[in-house]
């Protein structure tokens, strides 16, 4: 359908019918609403504004009260009595016109007017009439008692008088709001049941149109960025996220294009780099830290040709050597020892740069690597003076030869420092990141020109100041990351602004790994 090939337009049909049910729904909620404030309205006017017969009864109920009193012979309770008994007549007259006037108001029919007035009319002539005959004898005590009694059974026929006048007052009509409540309550349930349907409809639809698809496009994306680039998205329909995967598909594809364009540069520049032992990087090393092992062997001499002379003594005395000689004795030993101990470890870690170079692929640790070749590289004395920061110890597994990787790391760092006159500073650093790892070494050491930079790599290249050197060593490093898949990067801004190499090795699988 044409009216479906958009996201947009799906979502606004959605849109249109969920708002067709809240529309419904207010409908039905506000003629509720509306049924129920005239219901509210019919009850108000009937107990504010309606005209009430119980007012003219209670009225007339409450005249009794005076007339029940104690009968006393006292002038001045006689007087107080009357004047109670006027007084609640008096508002008995009151309740009259008020039901009167409320009537009025009313616009009550012919039906129901005339007789209740008629009804008024006879009580207020009534009620006047007793008060004009029968209450002032309330106040003689011989006649008091007897007028008393006249206005009780007068009263009392006035209340029946009242209990017949008709009932004006608006009644509420129950049957027809309990019809307009049930309609009413069943068009709201009906339309909330729609609008919840169509709201989890809306919900699913949108699952399947946008949050599935954004989450093979975030798969996709993943995919890619990890440098799977034969992976595509593929996502029925024409709408708009089917054409973001189609330019997603498009780019892969474009990027893969770059990527093996790359790497057969890369293999053709390799296979012009020269096959070379890694034993210059050993005799670098025995070179520089001969000092380093000349001084533990002084001192191994040292305490030997002491312990002579202590035993050449020994011999001379009759009693053999004396416990300050054996304990003099213990203590040349025990430097002996931990100077040879010493002079071992040093020996050990340059036998582990000359072997190795044939051994397979497995994970090492690359922060392990570069920290043992900077523990060897710290007992050159002649490299004392320059800082050397590398502050990284969470360890970086990777899979690599892990001698070769020695040698790679050996030959930047001896270049490094040998670039730099004086206080030098060499920083190294090992970021990871999805699908490589990259070894950075910046040092502020003499810097590059172009020419050097053009031919840094080459064999037998060489640019180093004190025209020492083979020129094998970069191009050895450039050969072994080459064929662990990865490339070096040398950058300069020109001599005396210091290098910085980048060594990236890419992750390899198993397959690669075996080939």
């Amino acid at each position: 359908m044409f009216w479906l090939r958009t996201i947009r337009r799906k979502l606004l049909l959605s849109l249109l019918l969920i708002m067709g049910m809240l529309v419904a729904q207010a409908v039905g909620g506000l003629s509720g609403l509306l049924s129920y404030r005239n219901v509210i309205q019919e009850l108000d006017h009937t107990v504010t504004a309606a005209p009430k017969r119980s007012s003219i009864v209670l009225a007339l109920s409450a005249v009794f009260e005076p007339l029940l009193w104690p009968p006393l012979k006292n002038p001045d309770w006689l007087l107080h009595r009357q004047r109670a008994i006027r007084e609640r007549c008096v508002a008995v007259s009151e309740a009259l016109r008020d039901y009167h006037r409320r009537l009025e108001n009313e616009a009550a029919s012919a039906d129901v007017r005339i007789p209740t007035e008629a009804v008024l009319h006879r009580i207020d002539s009534e009620l006047a009439q007793l008060m004009a005959e029968q209450l002032p004898r309330v106040a003689d005590p011989d006649v008091s008692e007897e007028a008393i009694a006249e206005i009780c059974r007068g009263i009392a026929a006035l209340q029946l008088a009242a209990v017949q006048i008709p009932r004006p007052e608006r009644g509420v009509d129950i049957e027809a709001a309990r019809a307009v409540y049930h309609s009413r309550f069943w068009w709201i349930v009906i339309t909330s049941a729609l609008a919840v349907g169509l709201f989890l409809s809306s919900i699913r639809c949108g699952y399947l149109w946008i949050f599935i698809p954004i989450q093979k496009l975030y798969q996709g994306a993943s995919r890619v960025a990890q440098g799977d680039f034969s992976y595509r998205v593929h996502l029925p329909g024409h709408d708009e996220m089917a054409q973001l995967a189609d330019k997603l598909n498009s780019m892969t594809a474009r990027f893969q294009e770059i990527k093996d364009r790359l790497d057969r540069e890369v293999e053709s520049r390799s296979k012009q780099l020269l096959r070379s032992e890694r034993l210059a990087g050993v005799g670098f090393l025995a070179a520089g830290v001969a000092h380093e092992i000349n001084n533990p062997l002084s001192a191994i001499a040292m305490a030997a040709e002491s312990l002579d002379e202590r035993l050449q003594a020994a011999d001379e005395q009759p009693n053999g050597l004396s416990r300050e000689d054996l304990a003099v004795l213990k203590q040349y030993l025990n430097m002996m020892q931990r100077e040879a101990f010493r002079c071992q470890q040093i020996t050990r870690k340059l036998l582990d740069f000359s072997r190795g170079q044939d051994e397979p692929h497995t994970p090492h640790d690359l922060t392990r690597i570069v920290a043992e070749v900077l523990d060897l590289v710290g007992h050159m004395s002649k490299f004392r003076g320059h800082e050397i920061v590398f502050d990284r110890s969470k360890p970086v597994w990777w899979t690599v030869n892990g001698a070769e990787i020695k040698q790679v790391v050996l030959n930047l760092v001896a270049n490094a420092l040998e670039s730099m006159d004086g206080v030098g500073r060499l920083e190294i650093q090992i970021v990871e990141h999805a699908d490589e790892v990259v070894l950075t070494f910046r040092d502020t050491g003499c810097g590059m020109t172009t020419n050097v930079l053009e031919n840094l790599f080459e064999p037998f290249f060489t640019a180093k100041k004190s025209g020492r050197g083979t020129g094998l060593g970069l191009s050895i490093s450039h050969r072994i990351v080459s064929d662990h898949g990865g490339r070096i990067e040398a950058l300069s801004d020109g001599p005396g602004t210091g290098s910085t190499f980048h060594v990236h090795l890419p992750r390899r699988t198993v397959a690669a790994q075996a080939a």
